[in-house]
Formats: C-alpha cells, structure tokens, sequence
C-alpha cells in the first residue's frame, strides 16, 4: 500500500490519542523501525527522541524481546489469571521485586497500562481503610502531575489541564504543590509554603485521606517539571507520619529513565505502593503492574470475598507481555542499563549547556538521567498551539521526532542513542532556534 493511500485510509476512520483533528497535521507514516530510528515508506529516517511515547528502552527492533515473545506465544498464548497461574507471571512478580528492592517484602498486581496500574493503587488505598472499618473518602496528590486516562487517574491529575471536561466525574482531591526546579535554581521557599499546606491538611483533615500519590522526581505531561529529592521525602514522610499511604507513580520514571532503577531510590523513601508501565515490556507489549506492602496486602486477608480486592483485566498477567518484561530486564542487566543512562545523560547536559550559550529563546534548562528538558521563551501558554509546535514540524522535516509538551521541548532517547545521533538531534533545534533570534 502506498503512504498516500494509508493516510487516506487513515484520515477516513481513525481518531488519534491527544489530538485536535481539526487542526491537526497529516500524521507520518511509519514503516519500520531499527535502533533509536523511526523509517517510512521511503526510506526516510526520524530519530525517536521521545521514546514512542516514553516506553521504548533498548531500541526498536531488538531481537531479544521478539524472540522472546515468539517462544511464549508458542507455549502459552493467554489464559485468565483468576484461579490460574504460569511461570512468566511469578518469574516477572520476581524480578520485579528484586530490582525494586522489595524481596519478600510486596506483592504485585498485574494491569494493562499505566493507568490502569494507578488506578488500582487508588483502589487498594480506598479500600484498604474500608476493610479496617475506616471511611475515607479524599486523595492527596502532587498539583500539576498526570497519572492516565481512567476516572481515578484523572481525578488525581486533575490540575494537569487536560480533564476540564470530565470534572463532574471525579473524586475528591486535595492537591500539594511541587514547585519545578532546574539548573542553578532555588525553590526552598516555595517548599516550605507546600510542606506547611501539607502540614495543615493533616493537622485538620487527616482522617479524609486514603493515599498521597506523587511522580517522583519529575512530573511528565505537566512539562518534565522537576522536583528536589529532598522535597519529595518531606512530603511523603509526612503523609506517612500521619498514616497515610503513598503512591509513586514510576510508569515514566521507571527502568533506569532518572539514572536509577526507580526514581524512589533517589529519595530515600520506600513507598507503599508503586505503579508501573510504559518500559516495563521494553516498549513493545502493553502491561502494567502495581506493587503494593504487606501491611496493605494483608488488609484484603478474610473470610468474606467483600474483602478481596473486586478488580482485573481481561489480559491479567498476559504470558507475552510477562515474556517480554522479563528479556527486558534481562537486557537491562546485560547491557549495563544504568552505565547507559549515565552516558546519555552526560552527552544530555554537555549539549544542553551549549545550546543554553547559543540560544537566547529558551529558559529553564534541565537533565536528570537519560531526560532533557528546557523551554522556549513565549507569551503563549496554550498546550496545542505554543512555541513548541512549530520545532516540532521542523524538527520531523529534519529527521527527527519531538512531542513537545506546549512551550517545553524535552528529550528522552532509547538507552541505545549514539552521541552522534544525540548531536544530529540538538544541531536540529539549535538550528530552529536561529530563526527566532
């Protein structure tokens, strides 16, 4: 089929995720994909600077994890994971565990993406008081942060700006702010005033709160707006002092992105429940997962199925997804994953710094592991039509892929990125960014 009658095809049936049809550009058609490289029908090369969306680890195409998938289709295809059981899903719960830290110390609850994996965290928060013959009915959350598309998800990032529409659906929230800092930038002030808002819901309130969810260290859809280690568990301790269980929502942080396995081990703080997708299969197969305490866990523990947690998927525990989280962090472990991330992010900041001295357009500059993000300085604050469109077009007709999230431009690489392609992809915007001098 030739690309012209693929988006023909395409223009006639399709509704595309996060997307104003009415304006939106004709979608690029990709064929195949090789690496840190998109290719379409032509040939033509885009390097995928975003990840596929932030899920993409190890590169496309890599043989490992479809060999992986092809051998456990063969033996196991799916079967429901109520009552029954296989050895992906334990060998995965393990592996999980393991390099999470959590050895015999979690159990693991299997969802299909990372929504679904939140919003079973926020199940087993709200439950787990009802069993113990509390009632609470109110969620804390970090303001601006995004946790998915499904009601709980959006409730807890509902100041996120994308669900005005659904707020007559959501739950009740009270939000905490993180205030974003980068390079050379001082928020101590404004973390004070959110440790002490914190400190006067609880005082007051505490008793409403079944979870606190946060990201951890960076808040991603909201616009990579980064938060201090130091900040983070304050106010988790805090929350945690008062009873209340955390959240960590790692589906983007997750596998090594900030430098480290998890973010939550930058931050010397173990939460009660962590939420995980997105690179969990490599990027290849949908799954998710949330991993909860004992202490949570045991509260479902009875006599009465009114205690079991009421809640699964259709795909629970699918064997070739399961297949593929484990060559995946296979491959984590034999290609050095964390040695990866730390050289991206070197090349990340030697370039970042060299763009800042070139470029008087752009504010706001920042890396942590293997992300980049900065902004370009603009009186329009519209997500859709800001200043980071436009990069976006130019940067494709250049070969390379960008989603800019309204006025920030950020970078995430598949951990196989050469510092030659990272260049190619920097040279792109500092050359986008000549035209606005």
């Amino acid at each position: 089929m030739s690309p012209k009658d693929l988006l023909e095809r395409d223009a006639k049936l399709l509704w595309h995720p996060y997307t104003q049809h009415k304006a939106a550009q004709t979608p690029l058609a990709i064929a195949s994909a090789k690496g840190a490289s998109l290719f379409d029908e032509n040939g033509q090369q885009y390097l995928d600077m975003i990840s596929s969306w932030w899920v993409n680890l190890h590169g496309h195409g890599r043989k490992e994890l479809s060999e992986a998938i092809a051998a456990q289709a063969d033996r196991l295809d799916h079967v429901h994971f109520a009552g029954v059981t296989h050895q992906p899903a334990v060998d995965l719960s393990e592996q999980l565990l393991e390099l999470a830290g959590f050895v015999d110390k979690g159990r693991v609850f299997y969802s299909d993406n990372g929504s679904t994996a939140v919003e079973v965290a926020l199940k087993i928060c709200s439950q787990f008081w009802s069993n113990i013959g509390e009632t609470r009915d109110s969620l804390l959350a970090l303001r601006h942060g995004y946790h998915g598309d499904t009601v709980g998800a959006m409730s807890v990032g509902g100041t996120s700006g994308f669900f005005k529409s659904f707020e007559p659906w959501m739950l009740k929230v009270e939000y905490v702010a993180a205030p974003n800092c980068w390079w050379n930038s001082s928020t101590e002030e404004e973390e004070a005033l959110s440790l002490q808002h914190l400190d006067n819901l609880i005082k007051n309130r505490a008793t409403d709160f079944c979870g606190f969810i946060v990201e951890p260290l960076i808040q991603g859809a909201a616009g990579m707006r980064f938060h201090r280690p130091a900040f983070l568990k304050a106010v988790c301790e805090m929350a945690r002092a008062a009873g209340i269980p955390v959240i960590f929502d790692e589906v983007m942080t997750g596998f090594y992105r900030t430098g480290s396995p998890f973010a939550f081990m930058q931050c010397d703080f173990i939460p009660d429940l962590l939420c995980l997708s997105k690179g969990i299969t490599g990027g290849i197969l949908p799954l998710g997962a949330t991993i909860a305490s004992p202490k949570l866990f045991d509260a479902f523990m009875g006599d009465s199925f009114s205690l079991a947690l009421a809640h699964g998927h259709s795909f629970t525990g699918n064997p070739i997804s399961c297949a593929a989280a484990l060559a995946s962090i296979h491959l984590l472990k034999t290609t050095d994953a964390q040695n990866l991330v730390s050289q991206i992010s070197d090349s990340l900041t030697k370039k970042m710094t060299a763009l800042v001295h070139s470029s008087s357009k752009i504010e706001k500059p920042r890396v942590l592991g293997g992300i980049a993000a900065f902004e370009i300085k603009s009186s329009n604050p519209d997500y859709a039509s800001a200043a980071g469109k436009p990069l976006a077009i130019f940067a494709q007709k250049h070969g390379v892929i960008l989603r800019p999230l309204g006025n920030v431009v950020y970078l995430m690489p598949p951990y196989c990125t050469t510092d030659s392609e990272l260049a190619l992809a920097f040279d792109v915007i500092h050359s986008y960014l000549e035209t606005l001098e």
